[in-house]
């Protein structure tokens, strides 16, 4: 239907100007008030100064009411004063000539209306005609009664309408498009909303189902995080008591039961330590910002690179950087991501292997690159080890005891400075891993 509206106006209406203004320059030249008057003194000029005489008197009177113009065409079809005609007066004046012929002119032409025959002295004929003064832009389009006007004017109002129709279909699409990415990023309150939602058409309909799913995403990621909270607090409590009780009990047994309780000791850590990152990630999915403090980020590789080598001192692991770098950002949240990376490569590497660790800053960005020499991940699992709880089925889950919690806390950190992280399996075998980190305006010194 708006299609059908939008043609049938744009028709009409260029039919209904197309024939005003072929019918403009004749109307109102028709009607000039005083016609007959100025007429008559066109005559009386050429009745008693012949030719030169209605040249003089043509040459005071060019425009004899606002917007219309005088012109004298003589026997040989010149104008008097060498003026150039509108181009519709010429062809139908051209159409009917001064002699009479043997047969009249069709009756649907209107020329002869628009003149009055003055006779001059020696009885030459002159034709006086009053035209609309004409109006061009750029010397190209005469207005009105040309058909540059009438081109004009169409090519206007279809512009004009394709654009309204353009912008009416256009709009939702676009906002929808911008809420799915702003979903897409993480953002589980975007939506289409109002006033594309309220359309009856087909792309309201699109709008309002996009408008429920985000909701019911929204839902359920809000109640799988409210859970994962909820249930690591829980685990706090009981893990504490666990932890007390095993200490007790490790003063009490003999030492035949050291080992065992030693082991128990090592899964409750282990157990505390998978559920401080739960609730860490947790926290960092609900944020929306981190924080912005200067950070040294070279300062801060250093010491994580010095903390992997008093860790592991069987393993190499060489640290690079172009220089001093500074961004601003959470430099806990930071250390973190880093840390994560850097851990993942000494647990799935050989502790003959080297561990490269590169800081490059250029092109306002910083990239830490963490090189390893393990077995890699399969090219379908790169992308996903950055998820929560994924586990590949490659060797590398099966040398520690990941719970696939690390890497999706870096993720996410990298996600909320506004950067990004990537895996990619190197050509001679391991795998790189690459922050990138956008280097903000730092704030000058007071």
């Amino acid at each position: 239907m708006s299609f059908m509206v939008a043609m049938t106006v744009t028709l009409v209406g260029t039919v209904y100007v197309s024939f005003r203004l072929a019918n403009q320059l004749f109307d109102q030249a028709l009607n000039v008030e005083g016609r007959a008057k100025i007429t008559d003194e066109a005559a009386a000029a050429l009745s008693h100064g012949g030719e030169r005489g209605l040249k003089i008197w043509l040459n005071n009177h060019l425009r004899i009411a606002p917007g219309i113009v005088l012109y004298v065409m003589n026997e040989r079809g010149d104008e008097l004063l060498g003026r150039a005609m509108p181009r519709e007066l010429f062809q139908l004046l051209r159409t009917r000539p001064f002699r009479p012929q043997s047969s009249p002119p069709p009756s649907n032409l209107r020329p002869m209306q628009l003149t009055s025959t003055l006779i001059g002295p020696n009885d030459e004929e002159y034709r006086l005609l009053f035209a609309r003064a004409p109006s061009t832009f750029l010397g190209l389009l005469t207005w009105p009664g040309t058909p540059f006007a009438v081109i004009s004017i169409a090519v206007l109002a279809t512009a004009l309408m394709a654009l309204l129709l353009a912008r009416y279909l256009s709009s939702p699409i676009a906002r929808l498009q911008k809420a799915s990415l702003a979903l897409a990023a993480g953002a589980l309150d975007a939506r289409v909303g109002q006033p594309f939602t309220r359309r009856k058409d087909e792309v309201g309909r699109l709008a309002r189902d996009f408008d429920k799913m985000a909701e019911r995403i929204q839902a359920l990621v809000t109640d799988k995080e409210t859970l994962l909270r909820d249930v690591s607090h829980e685990l706090r409590s009981p893990l504490a008591r666990i932890r007390m009780a095993l200490a007790l009990a490790q003063r009490r047994a003999n030492q035949a039961a050291q080992p065992d309780l030693e082991r128990i000791e090592r899964e409750a850590e282990r157990l505390d330590a998978l559920v401080g990152q739960v609730m860490t990630l947790t926290r960092l999915r609900t944020a929306t910002e981190p924080r912005r403090d200067v950070v040294r980020l070279d300062t801060l590789v250093a010491e994580v690179v010095d903390d992997a080598r008093y860790e592991h001192p069987k393993t190499k692991v060489e640290y690079s950087t172009s220089g001093e770098v500074s961004l601003l950002g959470d430099p806990d949240g930071l250390k973190s991501a880093v840390e994560n990376v850097v851990r993942n490569a000494l647990i799935y590497s050989d502790p003959a292997q080297l561990i490269e660790v590169r800081l490059e800053a250029k092109a306002g960005e910083a990239a830490v690159r963490v090189l390893d020499r393990g077995p890699g991940v399969a090219p379908e699992d790169l992308a996903k080890i950055f998820e929560p709880f994924y586990r590949t089925d490659q060797s590398r889950d099966h040398r520690q005891d990941g719970q696939g919690i690390g890497l999706a806390i870096t993720a996410r950190v990298t996600e909320l400075h506004h950067g990004s992280v990537r895996a990619l399996n190197r050509p001679d075998g391991g795998l790189e891993v690459v922050l990138k980190f956008p280097l903000d305006r730092l704030p000058e010194a007071a």
